[in-house]
């Protein structure tokens, strides 16, 4: 063998493709079976979350419109996290060296995307919380400065924003040939970049950066927005009761005086009663409506708190002590935080059937009419199915009249006619 030929083959990486080696069973466990069913369901329940909000009703509130882009930034994420966590130990486990080969490729493009779409869910519930915070407490300020084009352009803001920050997880890591000894042939491996490994980038912006971006701020403002909103509301239903006392209590007893001098003989006194109850059931009606809304943001911020407080708190742990980082302990705390990350994504729908009567109202409807075309295309296909058999029962009647026709010597058209 000659020396150049000796110098190619040392500068060739050598990698084991076996899960044994690759992934720990705890990783195997959780990226092979719970992530996957957590992607499935998160990605059929964000299709339905975006057809429900993209609905003219729905598009008529502008706190929808946040709620319609935070659904496509939740599709996105996990999308691309089924590209970064699962992907890579369903090829390892399935021993399949195509698959084994291209989801290194795949790894590399939808690690950015993951970050991006990520940052964008968190900044979106961040401004959705401020805007129902600004309408809860500061409703005529809101008025003011809220419109359509406000909150596109704020939307857009956000998505920039996320972009621009998550630009160096592009390069932080890189594709590599190496040679597979379990598959004896060239293959594929993901490794990070001397970007990514330089100390100062890691410090300043992948752990301070990204805590404080990621983390701190995200969790500062949701838990004051989320606990003046609370308070507010206490105090309005507070408020809300004693007035709705005082108001039948005050009503009752003018009726009663009214009646005692009129005998109830005034019925424009009466109608004039009735309208002012009709707008009253409309008031109330619509402040219900507002009311269930807040409800439905302080569940989503509730839950988006308790979901990634674990990931905030294996952050700093990261940063604090790296000898943790290395044992099967902190594997499953990643884990455990990398599906309640995944989780909060996936089941904003049960919040928003629970809570928002307007969005049950549009899902119900919606499926219904699926329902009902699918029944009607069954009932045409039965309808096809006995037709035809029908005629082909009358086909094989005909033929064999006609060959009984034949034996006798007289012609079948004869015979019909």
């Amino acid at each position: 063998m000659s020396e150049a030929s000796q110098n190619v083959y040392t500068e060739v990486l050598e990698c084991f493709h076996s899960n044994e080696t690759t992934f720990r069973p705890i990783q195997g466990l959780f990226r092979m079976y719970l992530m996957p069913m957590t992607y499935l369901f998160g990605i059929c329940a964000n299709t339905i979350n975006i057809l429900v909000f993209s609905h003219p009703k729905m598009r008529s509130q502008l706190v929808n419109w946040f709620f319609f882009v935070l659904s496509i930034s939740d599709l996105s994420v996990l999308l691309s996290s089924f590209f970064v966590f699962s992907l890579p130990v369903i090829a390892e486990y399935s021993e399949n060296y195509e698959l084994v080969t291209e989801s290194p490729r795949l790894l590399v493009w939808f690690y950015p995307l993951a970050h991006t779409s990520h940052t964008t869910s968190v900044y979106l519930t961040i401004l959705v919380s401020v805007h129902r915070y600004l309408g809860v407490c500061h409703p005529f300020l809101i008025r003011r400065i809220s419109s359509t084009h406000t909150v596109k352009m704020v939307l857009l803001g956000a998505v920039i924003f996320a972009v621009s920050f998550n630009i160096p997880r592009w390069f932080e890591l890189q594709n590599a040939g190496c040679f597979s000894e379990f598959y004896l042939m060239m293959s594929e491996v993901v490794l990070p970049t001397n970007f990514m490994m330089n100390s100062t980038y890691t410090i300043v912006y992948r752990n301070v950066a990204f805590i404080v971006v990621m983390f701190l701020i995200p969790f500062i403002t949701l838990t004051i927005v989320n606990c003046r909103i609370i308070s507010t509301l206490r105090d309005s239903n507070k408020l809300r009761r004693a007035m709705t006392y005082k108001t039948k209590s005050r009503e009752f007893s003018s009726k009663v005086k009214r009646y005692d001098k009129r005998l109830g003989s005034d019925v424009s006194y009466m109608n004039g009663v009735k309208s002012g109850e009709v707008i009253a059931c409309q008031q109330a009606n619509s402040e219900r409506k507002e009311h269930g809304v807040t409800v439905m943001l302080v569940a989503i911020v509730t839950e988006f708190l308790i979901f990634n407080a674990l990931a905030f708190a294996n952050n700093i742990l990261e940063l604090y002590s790296e000898q943790s980082v290395a044992s099967d302990y902190y594997t499953a705390l990643v884990e455990t935080s990398t599906l309640m990350v995944n989780l909060n994504g996936a089941t904003t729908i049960v919040i928003y059937l629970a809570f928002g009567s307007k969005y049950r109202s549009i899902f119900v409807k919606m499926f219904s009419k699926v329902a009902r075309k699918f029944r009607r295309q069954r009932t045409l296909c039965n309808v096809n199915e006995t037709s035809v058999l029908v005629v082909t029962s009358q086909v094989e009647f005909d033929m064999r009249r006609g060959s009984t026709c034949k034996l006798k010597g007289a012609s079948p058209q004869r015979k019909y006619l």
